[in-house]
């Protein structure tokens, strides 16, 4: 462990406000957190402690011109093993090396190119003294944009190229009432690929007593339409999902039922339903029934192997959410006491890879617009890493608000990940949003599967859906079909 200074100025040289220096944390380069450690000296500089070399470091900060979200500082990707970073210049010549590293063998887009060659000048007007604190958050801000916009047509220009025929496009499909509605309509038109709600606080509300009216009703239509269906989930550790009759129990009569609804649920539908996620943020997040990470791991095991018992065809997903582990850094979690040292989504899927769970897909929940769009392909790398196939499984971003009523739900998990991006969420940056990641995916072979959570309002990342709830499409349903034609082979 070693003590590393970082000075975070802000405009006119001030340091950043406190509120922004707490949130300074350290990770190593496949963005596994340190917890946070630190204290701030009287100049404002932040004394961190560090455990890993080398390391990033992550802070969350206002960017002028681009919004709230995190930053990091990674050395040119090499990382850092000295003991002080100057945090806003360093982060600048990071993105700068990003946008550099991903505009080889392309043509840079007048815009790119632009916000690439602003991101220069004003760095080296700072390096010259002019307006030095200002002029390096403008260079950051362009370094930003300039590196975004570099990956973003770098992979459009693969995935234009290789459009893909194994790339499932889908969405919740939660609230279908009949055929007729314009959601169902506008579903089939986007869609082949839909996700069904099995949670046993509706499946099993009483112990053996199963009930899957809705469900038949919604797989109907799905199997007429020729779309795919997803079981969601075989287990889900939050206190909202869960039946009364199961908080009682102990852990082994909770593994035995959790294993036996699991394996009724797929036994049930072995012959329509294929795909599921087994496991649901078993990663000392959404753990209401307290357990250990050992028994969290025994479970995962006990429901990825129920499955394989229903139908050894069918496809296993293990889920997580937060995959930048932030709560990690923050040590807290949704549920209970805390263990000596939380559980990030990446040292979860280690620990069951290591114990021989047996499961076919990595699923990533993405409900994060506080990070920049290479911080996410970083992010993806290092899932990619552990060698099996990724899902993104849920994911939603801010689109305004255009009528009252539709705010949709806010707790912790939004709360860690949330910030602005591009100056500010609307149907217009939703949509692009959604854009620059679906075409970011569809270029990383190792993605078979995007799946939108929301389809209707109210939503749960709040105005994040397609639709409003007079079923009338956001932008973003109208970019989706586009989008379409450009990275799916017809």
């Amino acid at each position: 462990m070693k003590t590393v200074r970082i000075r975070i100025d802000g405009p006119g040289g001030m340091p950043m406000p406190e509120k922004v220096l707490k949130t300074a944390y350290a990770s190593a380069l496949d963005f596994e957190p340190d917890e946070r450690r630190m204290r701030i000296a009287s100049d404002g500089t932040v004394e961190l402690e560090v455990n890993t070399e080398p390391y990033i470091i992550h802070v969350k900060m206002t960017i002028p011109l681009y919004g709230q979200l995190w930053v990091i500082a990674d050395n040119l990707g090499e990382g850092y093993k000295g003991d002080f970073v100057d945090f806003v210049s360093e982060a600048t010549r990071t993105y700068i090396a990003h946008a550099k590293r991903f505009s080889e063998g392309i043509e840079l887009s007048v815009k790119t190119k632009g916000h690439l060659e602003a991101a220069a000048e004003f760095e080296h007007l700072a390096n010259r003294g002019m307006d030095t604190p200002d002029n390096r958050l403008y260079a950051l801000s362009h370094a930003i944009y300039a590196a975004e916009g570099a990956l973003f047509e770098r992979s459009a220009a693969k995935a234009y190229r290789n459009p893909r025929n194994n790339l499932k496009l889908g969405c919740n499909f939660m609230r279908f009432t009949s055929p007729s509605s314009k959601y169902a309509k506008f579903f089939a038109n986007a869609f082949d690929f839909a996700t069904l709600p099995f949670y046993p606080g509706r499946t099993v509300p009483k112990k053996d007593i199963y009930t899957y009216g809705y469900i038949d009703n919604a797989l109907s239509y799905l199997l007429e339409k020729g779309i795919t269906p997803k079981g969601h989930p075989l287990f889900f550790g939050h206190k909202e999902v869960n039946p009364e009759w199961m908080f009682s129990l102990s852990y082994p009569e909770l593994r035995r039922e959790a294993a036996k609804i699991a394996c009724h649920h797929v036994s049930q539908y072995k012959d329509t339903v294929k795909v599921w996620d087994a496991m649901n943020e078993a990663h000392d997040w959404a753990n209401c029934f307290e357990l250990n990470q050992a028994q969290l791991v025994d479970l995962t095991r006990a429901t990825t192997d129920a499955l394989r018992e229903a139908n050894d065809q069918a496809t296993s997903i293990v889920n997580i959410c937060l995959p930048f582990a932030e709560y990690v850094a923050g040590r807290y979690n949704c549920y209970g006491a805390l263990p000596e040292r939380l559980r990030s989504p990446l040292s979860y899927f280690k620990a069951i890879l290591e114990a021989g769970v047996d499961f076919d897909v990595i699923g990533i929940q993405l409900y994060f617009p506080g990070r920049d769009m290479v911080q996410v392909n970083l992010m993806l790398d290092a899932f990619k890493a552990l060698g099996k196939p990724v899902h993104i499984t849920e994911m939603g971003v801010n689109g305004g608000f255009r009528q009252k009523g539709n705010a949709g739900s806010s707790w912790s998990q939004l709360d860690m990940s949330e910030g602005t991006w591009h100056g500010g969420w609307n149907e217009h940056t939703q949509a692009d949003w959604m854009e620059m990641f679906y075409t970011i995916a569809a270029a990383r072979d190792e993605i078979e599967a995007l799946t939108w959570w929301d389809f209707i309002e109210p939503s749960f990342s709040g105005n994040g859906a397609f639709l409003y709830e007079d079923e009338n499409p956001r932008e973003m349903y109208f970019r989706l079909l586009a989008l379409k034609d450009r990275i799916i082979k017809k």
